[in-house]
């Protein structure tokens, strides 16, 4: 582990984890908070996304550093004549001026997830107020289940000291559902700013996928949502409602028959509508001698699929940028697995995000997996077990190869262009190895047969990219090489806990999560790259 020091020094990014699990038990729910570097602990600087652990989280964490309460204050001397004597004797009461209030030093702290940050009071409580108070400015909400959203409407009995209201920012689905189902005046006060509320909260109503007249360049669509972060939002697919869905205007999940948002106006060519799997049989039920990544099932477009339509519960998956430094991480909200989704969206985020690993850009991502692989598919509630996690990074893996091998053949036909000097290379030449460029960026994607489960793989005299030669002849320029998520993170969060004897649940997933990838090295895949890690509360992330 390096220092402290070296890490944040380096680092664009920090998030701290507030709450790990996905429950039962109610003080360890999913909370992170995440800052950017540059911005030096400054007033709103700190972005929270999810709250279901959140105020008690921080106390916790500071009462690590800091006495829980303040020390006794010293009485001031008390003047006192003698007339000689051993007992002292009074003189009349003299009318002092009042003495202004004296505040204690502020305290830098030197070490835990909070260092460096300077903390007016001496109990780790009312300290922990103030962050919440003066440097956590808004609230990024994923989806509006319980888990994720207590701590932050509890909270809110905190907010009236505040200069400003809190910001509350999210998908349109989730703000309509926190204004209808808690903020409500019955389940909670409208401590809102909306609909007569008190005005402690504000919201910000995020559009799905960015918003493209924000932003430049690599930068476009983000939108800022406190002092040096912005964000990019997706909806992912967390489960469907057990009973049919009612056509009315607070249904609060997408039909199955609702077409998904547009995203060419944010994406490049190569990120392509994907048809959806259709799971055939049992889901979870395994046939003996079976593996569980059995690519053997076919898909086929949803909008045949004559089964039933049910309501697909909306979760969220944010892009969080550093605007310091271009650099980002992932943090997704419940998400299950396309392999058995009736809406799969994760090969959507999956396209977001290869080529800003393959530049360089990101290099965390935070993911639940609530079970580990014993919890059958059809009681997984919306969830990921290590099975599908790790089918799901192998897609990205995939993509991002594909991602590399097109940067390295657009590289080398630059090279041989500049080195040409006086060939006759015509426009219809140029356009012809772009297309060769973008062929190469969608060749796997189609040979999958379905999202979330591990693809067929290419075959070994496919993984070298032909690159044409001006004149006439073809050279194999090299495929990067294998680990293609090597520099990622992968940060696996909203485990839930099985409360029972011996070692934590969490331990036996980050062990299958292991095996599996080392599994895919066997079968031939090569290396993911990328490291596991069950997050804790207490903890901190630097990227």
């Amino acid at each position: 582990m390096k220092p402290r020091h070296s890490q944040t020094n380096k680092a664009a990014i920090q998030v701290i984890c507030l709450g790990s699990g996905g429950g039962p038990s109610e003080d360890n729910v999913t909370g992170l908070l995440v800052r950017s570097t540059a911005t030096d602990w400054a007033r709103g600087s700190l972005l929270a996304v999810d709250a279901g652990s959140h105020l008690a989280a921080i106390t916790r964490i500071l009462e690590k550093n800091l006495p829980n309460e303040a020390p006794a204050p010293e009485l001031p001397p008390q003047d006192m004549e003698t007339d000689g004597t051993s007992s002292p004797t009074s003189s009349p009461p003299t009318r002092n001026p009042i003495q202004p209030k004296t505040l204690p030093e502020p305290i830098i702290l030197d070490n835990g997830p909070f260092a460096g940050l300077s903390l007016p009071h001496a109990s780790a409580r009312a300290n922990a107020a103030h962050v919440v108070r003066a440097h956590v400015s808004t609230y990024l909400i994923t989806h509006p289940h319980l888990d994720h959203l207590a701590g932050f409407a509890i909270n809110t009995a905190a907010f009236h000291a505040t200069s400003r209201p809190k910001r509350l920012a999210a998908l349109p689905f989730t703000v309509e559902a926190i204004k209808r189902h808690i903020f409500n005046d019955v389940i909670w006060p409208n401590l809102t700013d909306e609909d007569g509320g008190v005005g402690f909260v504000s919201f910000q109503r995020l559009r799905e996928g960015g918003d493209i007249m924000v932003g430049t360049g690599e930068g476009r669509g983000y939108i800022e949502v406190c002092d040096g972060l912005g964000v990019k939002g997706f909806k992912v697919s967390h489960g469907n409602c057990m009973k049919e869905p009612q056509p009315t205007r607070s249904q609060r999940g997408s039909l199955g028959s609702i077409s998904e948002p547009d995203y060419s106006a944010f994406k490049g060519p190569d990120h392509r509508n994907l048809s959806i799997p259709y799971v055939f049989g049992t889901p979870g039920e395994q046939t003996p001698g079976q593996s569980y990544y059995s690519p053997g099932v076919q898909g086929r477009s949803f909008t045949s699929d004559p089964t039933p339509q049910h309501s697909v519960v909306d979760s969220t998956a944010y892009f969080i940028r550093d605007y310091d430094t271009s650099k980002e991480v992932l943090i997704f909200g419940d998400v299950e697995p396309d392999s058995i989704s009736r809406v799969p969206r994760l090969a959507n985020i999956w396209a977001e995000a290869a080529p800003k690993i393959a530049e360089g850009i990101l290099s965390g991502i935070f993911i639940e997996c609530s079970y580990d692989d014993s919890q059958p598919d059809a009681v997984l509630f919306g969830h990921l077990a290590p099975r599908h996690v790790v089918a799901e990074m192998k897609t990205l893996a995939q993509m991002v190869k594909d991602e590399k091998a097109a940067r390295a053949l657009d590289r080398a036909q630059r090279k041989r262009k500049r080195s040409s000097n006086g060939l006759n290379i015509t426009m219809d030449d140029i356009t012809d190895n772009k297309k060769r460029n973008k062929s190469v960026i969608t060749r796997s994607s189609s040979m999958q047969p379905r999202r979330g489960s591990l693809p067929l793989m290419v075959p070994e005299e496919e993984s070298q990219a032909t690159t044409p030669d001006y004149a006439g002849t073809e050279r194999n320029t090299p495929v990067p090489p294998d680990a293609p998520l090597q520099g990622v993170k992968v940060v696996i969060i909203h485990v839930k806990d099985t409360m029972e004897d011996g070692p934590h649940v969490g331990e036996r997933i980050l062990m299958q999560l292991n095996e599996h990838a080392d599994a895919l090295e066997i079968e031939g895949f090569g290396k993911l790259g990328c490291e596991f890690v069950i997050s804790k509360s207490g903890e901190d992330y630097f990227f």
